[in-house]
């Protein structure tokens, strides 16, 4: 084993060797270093109009636990808040909030719930045949949904997107939002996650028919409310590919009626390809398919959307209140059944998905709005975009010359690594805080033409392209060891909220020329290959202030996200003392030994006699 360990460390340590020379060859030209450490003044009074910033920082945690013949999900959210002051010269400095356990935002829910029925709340373990339809006769042991289920994931998830909601939507928001998360990554996760062709929402959603604003949830108000999402002023959601009919629904709802022609020269769509197409998503608007629509009316020459999609926006917040306020209210007197059941049906993890995605959506509409600065964080990242998407990409359209290609191809396979591995190599030259430029997360999806087509990208799979102009991202490191330069922090990834106002200038605006049927659609994408960047300026001067060598653990992290994950352990001890405390009381009542003895499973009793066995 030991031999085999070795061989593999040795050849990974040979892949490094191919990368000797990609930081002059190419690479020195993707990276920014922000030695000064001082934000950019112009842009913290342009963005914010103020210089004393508030600042939050959430992160979640969950535990579960079999407990006889029921299994107890627990979830929850906490935020950690301080203040940001930037002197007249561009010095951060960065306070923290007292208290914290006692005064930060948080929330939590805890359900207990009969194994059996874990299978109707978490579509994520139910076996589907080749067509996607759920296998009944496929059965798993109780074991294996007690290891396999992710329902307090989905708890989690709701929860630290409730708080980043509740954080910029409050009396005074916040200026700054740091998310555990990528967004981007998780947007697109729950977008695909509540697609109507993936959810039997028949039978796999509790919200269906529940109170949204006055009206019952329908199927199409929850497949429009996933795609009727958007900024125009960035052109969102695009006026192509799948996003093409959701973006004439828009434009019927702010314009009212309009023909065919009127809609072509609202988005600007020109020649006969695009008459076609345009014809045929209005004929895919005028129609229902899988109980979802029509979305589309038509009254002679013109057409406009149907009117129970107007004002979708404000009821869907209003279920989002409504659900969440009860899920993780502090009212003792609400019950389990009532935080998690909506007229007798339970909540799903498709439900708690797609809740998540209009909490996400809520954040970043008032995020552009106050304006607050969005930022997800990854810790660890196995991402490779940048070395398999956007540099292949980049070359393809002429608009950047190197890549990893003419170095090996068998080089190390994600991002993370190849840029930590170059940072220690160069650690002469490149100092620290550095971050990547940063980039449209819409290149994820991008790769060059599928026939070689200069000029031409087509989409990773199914030709289809992700949303662009919504998330840029970035790779950073902050710091380094006062006695050895060498030993350097890990490389993060974050992840922003694309501003109109700061990220569409010419320079910073890349059009990809993507064949899509019988069309050239253009994509707009942001990439600071070139340009200024004051908004990745402040990012990376903050995150350094924030950072330290003093606290192991936050060597090269961000204290905000350190805190909240200490509130979340500390709640985290706190709720499985509880929860197992619960169980140890239930199996000591003499009153229920009887009854049990026969819940419990053959593998608890056996393990119960072993443990006793062993430590009598």
């Amino acid at each position: 084993m030991l031999a085999g360990a070795e061989k593999q460390i040795e050849s990974y340590r040979t892949r490094f060797d191919q990368l000797d020379k990609v930081y002059d060859t190419f690479l020195k030209d993707l990276i920014n270093v922000y030695a000064d450490q001082i934000a950019d003044i112009e842009f913290v009074d342009r963005f914010f109009g103020k210089r004393t910033l508030r600042f939050a920082g959430v992160d979640g945690t969950l535990y579960k636990k079999p407990t006889f013949d029921l299994i107890v999900f627990f979830g929850g959210a906490y935020a950690a808040e301080g203040t940001v002051s930037v002197s007249h010269d561009g010095e951060i400095q960065v306070k923290y909030d007292e208290q914290y356990l006692n005064r930060g935002l948080s929330v939590s829910s805890v359900l207990p719930v009969f194994i059996n029925e874990v299978r109707i709340i978490d579509q994520s373990i139910l076996v589907r045949d080749e067509y996607g339809e759920v296998d009944v006769a496929a059965g798993r042991p109780d074991q294996w949904v007690v290891d396999n289920t992710a329902f307090a994931d989905y708890i989690m998830g709701l929860a630290e997107f409730y708080v980043g909601y509740a954080l910029v939507t409050r009396n005074k928001p916040v200026d700054i939002l740091l998310m555990d998360r990528i967004m981007s990554a998780e947007l697109s996760s729950f977008y695909a996650e509540t697609s109507p062709s993936r959810v039997d929402l028949d039978h796999e959603s509790g919200l269906i028919g529940a109170d949204a604003g006055g009206r019952p949830l329908t199927k199409t108000d929850w497949a429009y409310a996933r795609r009727l999402f958007g900024n125009p002023a960035l052109n969102t959601p695009p006026p192509r590919g799948e996003f093409l009919l959701p973006r004439v629904v828009r434009e019927l709802l702010a314009h009212g009626a309009m023909t065919r022609d009127e809609i072509m020269q609202v988005l600007d769509l020109q020649g006969g390809e695009w008459e076609k197409r345009l014809d045929a998503v209005l004929k895919e608007g005028l129609r229902a398919r899988d109980d979802v629509g029509p979305v589309l009316k038509r009254k002679k020459d013109r057409y406009y959307a149907v009117p129970q999609l107007r004002g979708l926006e404000d009821r869907v917040r209003t279920l989002l209140d409504d659900v969440c306020g009860r899920i993780f209210s502090d009212d003792e007197t609400i019950l389990y059944d009532e935080r998690f059941k909506i007229n007798g049906k339970w909540l799903t993890t498709s439900d708690l998905a797609f809740l998540s995605l209009m909490a996400l959506f809520q954040i970043m509409r008032a995020c552009w709005s106050n304006p607050t600065l969005l930022v997800g964080v990854a810790k660890d990242s196995s991402a490779r975009d940048m070395k398999n998407q956007l540099l292949p990409v980049l070359n393809h359209v002429a608009r950047f010359h190197g890549g990893f290609n003419a170095v090996a191809q068998d080089v190390p396979d994600t991002d993370r690594m190849i840029l930590q591995w170059v940072s220690l190599r160069e650690h002469e030259r490149l100092g620290v805080p550095w971050a990547t430029i940063e980039y449209d997360t819409a290149f994820k999806t991008v790769v060059p033409h599928f026939s070689g087509k200069e000029g031409l990208v087509s989409g990773a799979r199914r030709n289809q392209i992700s949303l662009n102009m919504t998330f840029v991202k970035a790779y950073f490191q902050l710091t380094q060891a006062k006695s050895d330069p060498r030993l350097r922090s890990n490389v993060l990834l974050y992840d922003r909220l694309i501003y109109p106002e700061f990220d569409t200038g010419e320079d910073r605006i890349l059009v990809l020329r993507h064949d899509y049927g019988m069309t050239v659609e253009p994509v707009e994408t942001v990439l600071y290959l070139e340009a200024c960047n004051p908004v990745q300026q402040f990012i990376i001067t903050l995150f350094k202030k924030m950072t330290a060598t003093s606290v192991p653990e936050l060597f090269g992290h961000i204290k905000p996200l350190y805190i909240a994950d200490k509130i979340a352990k500390y709640y985290y001890d706190q709720h499985k003392r509880m929860i197992d405390s619960a169980h140890t009381w239930l199996a000591a009542r003499p009153e229920l030994r009887e009854m049990l003895f026969y819940l419990g499973t053959f593998r608890e009793r056996r393990s119960d006699i072993e443990h006793t066995r062993k430590y009598s």
